[in-house]
Order: C-alpha cells, then structure tokens, then sequence
C-alpha cells in the first residue's frame, strides 16, 4: 500500500510543484518565511527555494490582500495565507470589492489568479477569535469560488482546479487535517473504499462496496469528513447503510456529479462545522431542492455546530463543536429504509420464520468473555428500557471490564426482557436478559402481596465507583501475585526534549517526550528481551515477538492501558498519531478490548507537574512497567568546574523479580538513559 503523507506535507508538496512550474507565482503571508514556514508549517523551505516571490509580510490581512490584487492585475498569480481563517474578515473588502470584481469590471474579462489560504475550524483549544469556520460568510460573491481541503483529495489536483477557472479563489485548510495522513490507494480501511468522482474528482464518494439496501446520504466538507467517516462507521454497526460524500469545491455547489448517487438514496444530510443560518449547508440543500427535488426522498437535512462562542477549555470546546454523536444522532433519526415491495413472480426466498416456535424463555442476552484477566466484570447499564422493542445488532447494554466498556447487541429483534440489575457483577457467560418475540407479550407480573414496610439501615458512606473497583483488582492482584522490585536513575533529558521539538517540527504530528520515551523503550527490546517476555500459568516463559507497548490514560473517571503494536516498526510522526488516536478513543469512551490487548511493557505517565519519582503497578501478563514522572530543571557542575542548567526526568522501572533481576534493570535503564541523551 503508498505510504500516506500528511495532509500538512501533502499542501506544502504542491506548493513547492506550483513555484517551481509558474515563474510568476508570489507567496504572501505572516511568517510564512523560513525558518518559521508558517504557523501550521506548511510553507517550509519555500522562500529558501524562491527567496524573491515568497515574502513575509507586516501584519495587516487587508493590506496583504490588496496587494495581491494589485499582482494579480499585472497577470501574476498569487498565493495569500491568512495565519487564522477568522482573520479573513479583515480581508473582506478587498475580496468582495477588488479582487473579484476585477474579473469582470474593465469591460473585458481579467484573470485573476489569487487563491486566499485559510486554516479554519476548532479542536485545537485556540478558543472563540482563533477557531471559527467562516467559509459561510463567502458564499454568493460574484467571481468567487470556494474549496476547502480534505484527506480524500490531492492538494496539487484542488489547486490546480481552483487556478485554471483564472477567477479568485478561497482554500479553506481544517487545522485538524494538518497532522493527518491522506487516504490513498482508493481505501480509508478495511471496510470503506472511497472513488473520486465527477468533474476534477471533485467529489470524493466513501462507501462500504459490500453494503446492501438505500443508502443515508452525508455530505461533508474536508474538515468534518473523519467525523463523518466515524459516524456512518457506528451506523453500520446498527444496521443503517451510509455513504460519505466530501466536496473539493464547496461553492459554486456542483449538484451534477451526486445527482446519480441520489436516484435512490433514503435521505441526505448535509454536515458542517459552521453555526446555522446563512451556511453551505444551506446552499447545498436549496440547490438540492431546485435541481434535483424529484430525486429526493424528502428535505435535505442540516446539523451544524451550536449557536455559541467557542470556549477554549477542551471539553467545553467538545459541547459546542459539531462532532460524531451529533452527526450519528441526526442518521439515527432518519426513519430506517422501508424495502421496495416485489413485483415481479420470481421465488422470494424463505418465508420469514414464525415468531411463536421461539422458546418461551426467549434468545438468552449472554455476556461474551472479553479477556482473559477478569473473571467477572461489571453491568455498567442497560441502553434500552425493559420492555422496549429492539432491532437485530441494536447496542442493549454496556459490561465495564477491567480494561473497557464494551456494548453488547441484540442478536435478533424482539422485545428485550431485563434479568440482571444494573451495577451488578456478572460472569463471562452468563446471561444478563431475554429477547423475546416481538408477538408475545411480556409475561404478567404478579402483583405484590402487601407486606408491613420495614424500613432497611441505610449504612453510611457511598459504593465505591465501578471503574474504580476494577482498578482495585488489577492492583490487588498484582500486589498479590508478582513479586515486583523497583529502580529509579536520573536521565537528562535536554536532547530528548529537543529532538522531539525537531521532530514535530519536521514531521507536522505532536511528538513530546512521551513519545521520543516510547520510541526508545521499542527499540530496546532486541537487546533486554527478559523485559518484554511474560510468564505463564505453566510456568514457563514467553518471549514477545516484537514490542507492543501499553500507555496509561487517565480520562478522570477511569485509567486505561490501550497498546501500540509493534511498535518498533513506527516512526515517530506516527507513533505520535497512535497516540493521540488513543487518547481521544478513551476520552470518548470508545476504547474496546482489542485497542488493550498485547501488551508486554507499560510506560505508565506519572507527569503531573511536581511529580519526580512514581514507582509504578505491573498488570498481571506483563514483566516490566517503566514510569514517566514530570520532568524538572537542575543545577550541575561540568567537567571544567563550571556551571549548567539541564532538564532531568527519574525514569522509574517496575520489574518482576522472577524474570528480570536488579542487574538486568540496572543496564536496562542506563541504555534507556543513553538512547535519550544522544
């Protein structure tokens, strides 16, 4: 499979192909020069390559424009960067009453080949005047168009599309794209494919090629795509076929290349990071309307960000963002496609089966073994009410593990009967409730016989949290079974701080400490593999083929060890990514048993500032659990009796004594300590 770039190098790619091809193209921008390259990065080495056409320029959006208009008018073609799209209202005037009515307001037409560059859009806690998507506010000026990048599009394809119209153009770039990687090879994953589509590949069509029956109609712009993609992914699980569709261009709306995909479709919503009134979205569906009423299954639907500020602290930021809850809501809601009745005489396949051969006692809602540590795990709640019809693969109720929450589905649809209480404990196995036929109603319960009311003692205190009781049996057992001893060294890690600036630096992705740690720790284990092995029941030990290492995530209301996988085989741009990827899974509540299995080393994070030394709990199955304290600043003498400042971190090594002896960890350490001064 391509190796996917970032979206970020992706961009900063075709610029680069754009000043090399066009001698007469300019680059305008706030620090947009070397060794700044821009605020998100993208215009590195630019003004390197061509120092006489890529200028930083004072701060003033609208002075910036103009002159833009003025090279444009000379027959140059010109590439502006507004450092955050909110500052594009500065820039108004000259886009709304030079640039684009030069096209068209000397009695001939005028190329003008401006293309006004835009980082938009939140989740990146820059809060209310650093994070708005204002691509509404452009919509209908004569002249103008509007694109907006995406991972599903080529940065050098949209463009060169947006420069061949020779009218002035905005590229709106979601700054949560920067660090991702682009989808390639015609796949997002396992299950979705994704085609471009229509004139210049404008639209890019993400479907499941082995889904069945009318497909729910999203239609997405670049920066809410992933969101979108992650929405139609959790429909699918209930049933519901969804089909993801992203524009390069936004404006002017090319209804021509869906009107095929919406002969047949069950509904269409349109998606947007924006607040409502006056949106794309809006555009979109008044054009949808107009053009293709007689294709619709009823009105084109709009969900959009809430009607607020954008607060800076992330989960305020999260209520008031458009996300994928929301996006999956407004799926949700749309009625479930009806089948078109037959009507033709060919067989019609097996009648449906009859509701009344079922067992009485009904289809047994059986709690599946989730892994293998625990031997009970916790019924967190029941998603549907007893009672309640459900749907085949419908989620009824979520069992909290040591590790996850995990839903459980309906095997087949019935009306679901509720056996266990919620909070309770219950074994891999066991059932939890019934599904029974839909035709037969609920058995009777029998009223109770009156008995004189007693009251109970209420004893005092309150019940320990589920997460939190978990948590205590992972360490008890731990504590019981593994004879743990610990080692702590100081390591300076000045140069490991500075190589990670480097590497984010280079590689667009958000690399700290933690991840030039675990980088460092993966590739160890070649030389320590005592460290990695595990012992087993038998007594026997178990060497890891290759180094999958667990991380500690503390969401608040639980901690969670998810595993990067071999992780020796990641750079560290993308063992950044797996980071992050996991840490927003746990933060949402989204981790599954599989994002924790295979561990074989913890790094747990013990960072919260003034922490130096953390002895950390080794997970039964795992041999060694390495703690990352927050780092500090010291005072040492240098070889020549002088004085110097450094950054120091107490790397801290739990290890089972039946595997790994003080020496191993010892020599473990110091080699850790030389991989991070280097």
């Amino acid at each position: 499979m391509t190796r996917a770039e970032r979206v970020s190098r992706n961009l900063n790619r075709a610029l680069h192909a754009l000043f090399a091809a066009d001698e007469r193209a300019w680059l305008l921008g706030e620090d947009v020069a070397d060794p700044y390259g821009g605020a998100f990065k993208v215009t590195q080495g630019l003004s390197t390559a061509y120092p006489d056409r890529v200028l930083s320029t004072p701060l003033s959006e609208n002075g910036i424009t103009g002159v833009a208009g003025g090279l444009a008018l000379c027959g140059d073609t010109v590439i502006v960067e507004i450092m955050f799209g909110d500052f594009a209202g500065l820039a108004f005037d000259p886009i709304l009453n030079l640039i684009t009515k030069s096209v068209a307001m000397y009695g001939e037409r005028t190329p003008m080949r401006v293309v006004i560059r835009c980082p938009v859009g939140g989740g990146r806690g820059y809060g209310a005047t650093h994070s708005q998507s204002p691509q509404k506010h452009f919509i209908g000026i004569p002249h103008l168009a509007l694109y907006e990048l995406s991972p599903l599009h080529d940065a050098a394809d949209v463009l060169a599309a947006a420069l061949r119209r020779d009218e002035p153009a905005m590229l709106f770039e979601d700054k949560v794209l920067y660090t991702r990687r682009r989808y390639v090879d015609g796949r997002v994953d396992d299950r979705l494919a994704f085609e471009l589509r229509g004139a210049d590949g404008n639209w890019a069509r993400v479907h499941d090629p082995d889904a069945t029956g009318a497909p729910t109609l999203v239609i997405a712009p670049g920066g809410v795509a992933d969101r979108a993609i992650a929405a139609a992914t959790r429909a699918a699980e209930q049933g519901r076929t969804v089909e993801v569709l992203v524009p390069a261009r936004l404006y002017p709306v090319d209804v021509d290349g869906l009107r095929d995909l919406l002969d047949g479709a069950h509904g269409v919503i349109v998606a947007e990071e924006s607040t409502a009134g006056g949106t794309w979205g809006s555009e979109v569906a008044a054009r949808l309307h107009a053009e293709a009423w007689p294709l619709l299954r009823g009105p084109v639907e709009l969900v959009s960000s809430a009607d607020r500020v954008i607060p800076s602290a992330p989960h305020l930021e999260r209520t008031v963002l458009l996300g994928t809850e929301a996006i999956l809501d407004r799926i949700m809601r749309l009625p479930a496609a009806v089948p078109v009745p037959r009507t033709d005489h060919s067989p019609a396949g097996p009648p449906p089966p009859d509701p009344t051969s079922a067992a009485p006692s009904g289809v047994p809602v059986d709690v599946p073994r989730l892994n293998p540590n625990d031997d009970s795990y916790v019924l967190l709640e029941w998603l549907v009410a007893d009672g309640a019809t459900v749907e085949a693969g419908e989620p009824v109720a979520a069992v909290e593990t040591s590790k996850a929450i995990e839903e459980l589905a309906a095997t087949q649809a019935g009306v679901l009967r509720q056996d266990v209480a919620a909070g309770a404990d219950c074994a891999p196995g066991a059932p939890i409730g019934r599904i029974l036929p839909a035709p037969v109603p609920l058995p009777a319960v029998p009223a109770p016989v009156p008995q004189p009311a007693v009251p109970a003692p209420v004893p005092p205190g309150r019940p320990l949290p589920p997460a939190q009781r978990r948590i205590a049996d992972v360490v008890a057992t731990s504590h019981r079974e593994i004879p743990v001893a610990f080692t702590a060294v100081r390591v300076d890690v000045t140069a490991a701080l500075a190589y990670a600036r480097r590497a984010a630096d280079e590689t667009g992705a958000a690399v700290g400490l933690t991840e030039v740690v675990i980088a460092a720790v993966a590739a160890l284990h070649e030389r320590f593999p005592a460290l990695y092995a595990r012992l087993t029941d038998d007594g026997l030990i178990l060497d890891a083929e290759a180094p999958s290492i667990g991380l500690t995530v503390d969401v608040g209301t639980g901690l969670f060890l998810p595993v990067i996988r071999d992780a020796a085989g990641l750079d560290l741009g993308d063992l950044a990514d797996a980071v992050v990827a996991l840490r927003m899974k746990a933060l949402r509540g989204r981790l599954r048993e599989e994002d924790m299995a295979g561990m074989n080393v913890l790094v747990a994070l013990n960072d919260t500032p003034g922490v130096t030394v953390a002895r950390p709990i080794i997970p039964p199955g795992v041999t060694c659990a390495l703690s990352v304290p927050d780092v500090h600043r010291e005072v040492v003498l240098d070889g020549d009796g002088g004085v110097r400042e450094r950054t120091v971190a107490d790397l801290g090594l739990a290890y089972d004594h039946r595997l790994v002896n003080g020496a191993q960890a010892g020599a473990y350490l110091a080699a850790l300590g030389d991989a991070l001064q280097r």
